[in-house]
């Protein structure tokens, strides 16, 4: 089996993994946002990525448990002494993410496309950022607040359609996800909200 492994603040976590994988498999370090698509086009059998990337990239995965790498929130954040206007100004490293929330929360906003670094951009350059938070130490330093979550996410273990009608490499994958999984099934907290919520 071909495995997509997360490198960068992941990549302590992937070693582990890569380390415990079954001897049937050949693994690659990459960046966590790229592995939905290449398992969702078979160019990978499964990868290790985040809840805010598959849907980001709205790939076809199948996603076959939550491993607790970290847990995380998608929020609309703002300054709380700049109101959002009728057609207020979005940054987000999400774009197909902040496509949707305007749709349905601001259909006047304007959304710029930022590769990291959103909560720099608020309030003078950007009314609202469309972001992960993870603790929410950063954006307090900033005197920033959640507008509104979006959703809650984690770091999943995904295959592909192909992979998961295989009932040997499935169960050798779930067996596989034991070993990496940290903590208990708490993470799997996220799936009470599996959509954008008002």
């Amino acid at each position: 089996m071909r495995i997509g492994l997360p490198k960068g603040r992941l990549l302590r976590h992937s070693e582990a993994a890569r380390a415990s994988a079954p001897t049937s498999t050949s693994s690659w370090l990459l960046r966590l946002q790229d592995i939905p698509g290449l398992v969702a086009d078979s160019s990978l059998d499964a990868g290790i990525t985040a809840e805010e990337w598959i849907r980001e990239s709205r790939s076809d995965v199948v996603r076959l448990t939550p491993l607790c790498w970290y847990h995380i929130r998608i929020c609309a954040i703002g300054h709380p002494e700049h109101p959002v206007g009728p057609a207020p100004r979005i940054v987000s490293e999400y774009p197909s993410l902040a496509a949707e929330y305007t749709r349905w929360r601001h259909p006047n906003a304007t959304v710029r496309h930022v590769h990291g670094a959103c909560e720099a951009y608020i309030p003078t350059l950007a009314d609202l950022a469309l972001d992960c938070v993870e603790t929410g130490l950063s954006m307090k330093k900033r005197g920033l607040d959640i507008v509104e979550e979006l959703f809650r996410g984690d770091v999943w273990l995904v295959c592909s359609r192909e992979t998961a009608a295989d009932h040997r490499r499935r169960a050798e994958l779930l067996a596989w996800a034991i070993d990496i999984r940290h903590g208990d099934t708490e993470c799997a907290w996220q799936a009470e909200d599996a959509h954008v919520t008002a």
